[in-house]
């Protein structure tokens, strides 16, 4: 009865003589063919041969220049803006809460944590009401958050 050794030695033999006859060249060409087939280049390449080129876009032809425009007289009425403070000019910074009292909250929602381990009452904001430095109302509303 023969060794494991004496087995594998004879297995190895066995795969060296299966191999000669192919040669080198040979196992490189089907290495290559290997790896253009898990590429698929050659499916790609015949694709665009089928496929109708795209045609050269046509370029516009040139329109010589016929000079400029001749001076005109025009006419215009000049109306001031309206004079209407706190319209129209935007916020002035910076906004400045007046008194804490006067903010308006949604309904309280009770939040709990992803491990449920942890759950916590919030009051959202729905309105705060602030002043500019033109001492202008300035009313900032909030959107209901998702329950």
């Amino acid at each position: 009865m023969a060794t494991l050794a004496q087995e594998r030695a004879a297995i190895r033999k066995g795969i060296e003589e299966a191999r000669k006859p192919t040669a080198a060249a040979e196992r490189k060409a089907i290495g290559e063919a290997m790896i253009a087939r898990r590429r698929g280049e050659q499916q790609v390449d015949d694709i665009n041969a089928v496929v109708r080129p795209t045609k050269a876009r046509r370029t516009l032809r040139t329109i010589e220049p016929r000079g400029s425009l001749p001076a005109q007289k025009g006419r215009g009425n000049y109306v001031p803006p309206a004079v209407n403070p706190g319209s129209g000019g935007g916020i002035a910074s910076p906004l400045v809460e007046q008194d804490y009292a006067t903010r308006q909250y949604w309904d309280d929602r009770t939040v709990t944590t992803v491990d449920g381990l942890f759950s916590f009452v919030i009051r959202p904001i729905k309105e705060i009401t602030q002043q500019d430095a033109n001492e202008a109302e300035v009313k900032q509303q909030f959107a209901e958050p998702p329950l």
